[in-house]
């Protein structure tokens, strides 16, 4: 693998850590919405705003969200809301996965 490729991939390993943590993306679905500010997004999700602001610097680095500046104000809105389409595809697999294994452990299998 040559090196721009190597960076490729990186890069998008590194979109798919900023996503490994359930606080992220429920912070993203909240972007969804609409803008908000880390106080507002903290309140909402009833984390310190350190922590909310963590998490936020986390997804902006990963260049799923942006920031804008509103005089003192911050505010945050999401730029790529397709990474919310992949989320719902993982739960959408998760449950046929669940559905499956109930199939195989199913009443008639069990007394069988």
């Amino acid at each position: 693998m040559d090196e721009r490729t190597e960076r490729r991939y990186a890069l998008r390993a590194d979109m798919f850590k900023a996503l490994a943590h359930p606080m992220r993306i429920f912070l993203l679905d909240k972007l969804r919405e609409r803008s908000y500010c880390v106080c507002e997004l903290a309140a909402e999700v009833g984390i310190d705003k350190s922590v909310a602001s963590k998490h936020l610097s986390q997804l902006k680095a990963a260049g799923l969200i942006e920031d804008q500046k509103r005089g003192t104000l911050v505010e945050y809105s999401l730029v790529a809301s397709c990474v919310l389409e992949m989320v719902e595809c993982a739960e959408r697999t998760i449950l046929e996965n669940r559905r499956k294994q109930l199939d195989f452990i199913s009443p008639e299998s069990v007394s069988g």
